[in-house]
């Protein structure tokens, strides 16, 4: 062979090995300085991105902070000065059922995280309709908040508590009440036990029911 720069061909990509298999020898070429550098400092960065996403209480610069902060913001301009610790009582769900605009809030939640199973119109998809008079987990008024709180597990229905804020939960039981008795566009069959009919919705007015 030629030489190449004073030097042997072969000897450019480095020592050959002394094993041989079938005729053929390898040459001992190691992975470069800068990629062991990247190797290295991928480990130190993982076991600090770990340590700090995952001990640390808290950092404004976490995805999970900026969220948790917007979401405030958002059920700020939701619900305005509405107090977080609003019972789910019957005469509070009876307040939101009368106020057009809180219903239009419970609307768009049902919409966002409710429709892909009882339908937009709430007639039913893989969940139940919501529009008869037949429950299966509903007696009485409240519990549409215990029931969209909890979900129905061995249904395939999840909890929401963890998803949606308390006041979110309490508007959509209320939008949910409202379905009862409006018409939709293809029903599922009743199911369930028919219930007593609700109290009725009270003139809006713009304080919460006192105590609640």
């Amino acid at each position: 062979m030629g030489d190449t720069n004073g030097l042997p061909e072969r000897d450019r990509y480095g020592s050959l090995l002394d094993h041989e298999y079938d005729g053929i020898r390898e040459y001992d070429n190691p992975t470069p300085g800068w990629w062991h550098f990247l190797f290295i400092g991928s480990i130190v960065f993982s076991v600090i991105y770990a340590g700090m996403m995952h001990l640390s209480t808290e950092s404004k610069w976490f995805p999970i902070d900026r969220w948790t902060k917007a979401k405030i913001e958002y059920d700020r301009l939701l619900f305005g000065d509405l107090p977080e610790n609003m019972e789910a009582n019957e005469a509070n769900l009876l307040w939101f059922m009368a106020s057009d605009g809180f219903m239009s809030v419970g609307a768009g939640v049902f919409a966002t995280n409710c429709a892909q199973c009882h339908a937009g119109d709430g007639g039913g998809i893989n969940g139940p309709n919501l529009t008869d008079d037949h429950y299966i987990n509903v007696k009485q008024l409240a519990d549409f908040y215990d029931v969209v709180s909890d979900g129905v597990v061995v249904k395939g229905m999840p909890a929401w508590d963890k998803r949606l804020s308390h006041n979110e939960r309490l508007v959509v039981a209320a939008y949910v009440a409202t379905l009862r008795g409006t018409t939709p566009a293809a029903g599922e069959a009743p199911k369930g036990d028919e219930i007593a009919a609700f109290p009725d919705v009270p003139e809006e007015t713009d304080e919460p029911p006192a105590g609640g």
